[in-house]
């Protein structure tokens, strides 16, 4: 039987009897090159893993890199509106992505407020789209008994066993997100300080990074933690080329110099730094998002960007009114185009990145 996909309406397609059904782990579905980006290449030779199977790098396309797809983040913020189960739906919010020119998405979604790889390896399949699942931690209050009773050598440990889907799953592309508190009082990075539990999380996720040849990316929200994080990282073994600090635009200042002050920090490393909230607007408005990520691309830290909506609510979603996944397209890229960024940053940060970040590299040690 043929195998069904959604079109922009909705409706199911299906392809010729008799030829092979569409996978995503065989074909991008979204590759055909938007607008700016025919002239785009990438110089990855490794594979990525998809929920569907592993994909070349360099055919990977345009990538949202922090996203969450399937989810029921509602465990901790105890917001029914923070809950996508439904794979049909998921699927047909990723056809306008699909639509618009994009090709693959990051699930970040931790253990414990809904990681389901099964379900997104459907929502994969229904909409055409590579779907990579990460393999997150999140607040503590949120970990299985399981989990919380284990050392940092046996947290690793299972990370890896994770990853590698040694339970008979879909084995995972990306270690993340990894979250520490959040600060709201304060925005000065110089300030944060993670806890010893919170240390011995990031130290097991280093140790996991290693063996496991995957990245790493991280939530540092509020109070921004991503220093903290990232030198928790390295002090325990971690690649810094292989870390990405997620939600590096969660706070502005009013002086941009106070902003680019964190983020050379993080780029100093040789970290990635990750502009994952464009939409939020109630966090920052979009036009300092525009500001900063130009402004680091005059720098020439084009090549350590990437870029997200982090999708989490269903009132963000296409059927409820929401600016969609496709909001990349619809005004993310128009304003940094605004705001001077040429289109060769915009394909490196959006193509060139994701797939430096997410293809393995040679693990150390299993």
């Amino acid at each position: 039987m043929p195998e069904e996909r959604i079109s922009r309406q909705g409706l199911p397609q299906t392809g010729l009897p008799g030829a092979e059904p569409p996978h995503p782990a065989q074909e991008a579905p979204g590759q055909r090159p938007a607008d700016g980006f025919s002239a785009c290449s990438v110089d990855v030779q490794a594979r990525v893993r998809t929920v569907c199977g592993d994909v070349e790098a360099r055919a990977l396309g345009v990538t949202l890199t922090h996203e969450h797809v399937i989810h029921r983040i509602s465990n901790q913020s105890q917001n029914p509106d923070n809950t996508c189960v439904d794979t049909r739906l998921a699927a047909e919010e990723l056809v306008f992505f699909r639509d618009a020119g994009g090709s693959a998405v990051c699930d970040v979604t931790p253990i414990g407020v809904g990681r389901d790889p099964l379900a997104l390896q459907e929502v994969s399949r229904l909409s055409g789209v590579h779907v990579v699942s990460g393999l997150g931690l999140y607040e503590f209050s949120v970990w299985p008994e399981s989990l919380r009773r284990m050392s940092a050598a046996e947290l690793s440990d299972f990370l890896v066993r994770e990853a590698e889907g040694a339970r008979g799953d879909i084995p995972a592309g990306l270690l993340g997100e990894v979250s520490s508190h959040n600060e709201a009082h304060h925005a000065e990075w110089r300030r944060y300080r993670l806890s010893e539990e919170e240390k011995a999380v990031f130290r097991a996720v280093a140790q996991a990074q290693q063996r496991s040849g995957l990245a790493v990316s991280t939530h540092a929200s509020l109070g921004r933690a991503g220093v903290a994080q990232l030198r928790c990282l390295i002090d325990a073994g971690a690649d810094p080329e292989r870390v990405v600090i997620g939600h590096c635009d969660a706070q502005t200042h009013e002086d941009i110099a106070l902003d680019l002050d964190y983020y050379h920090a993080i780029w100093r490393e040789g970290a990635y730094l990750q502009f994952d909230l464009f939409g939020w607007e109630q966090l920052a408005p979009d036009e300092r998002r525009f500001q900063r990520v130009a402004a680091l691309v005059r720098e020439g830290a084009a090549d350590r960007v990437l870029l997200s909506t982090d999708t989490c609510r269903r009132s963000q979603l296409r059927r409820y009114g929401g600016r969609g996944f496709d909001y990349l397209f619809a005004r993310v890229l128009p304003g940094l185009r605004r705001a001077g960024v040429p289109d060769s940053a915009i394909c490196r940060m959006t193509i060139a990145n994701p797939a430096r970040i997410l293809a393995r590299s040679p693990r150390a040690d299993t």
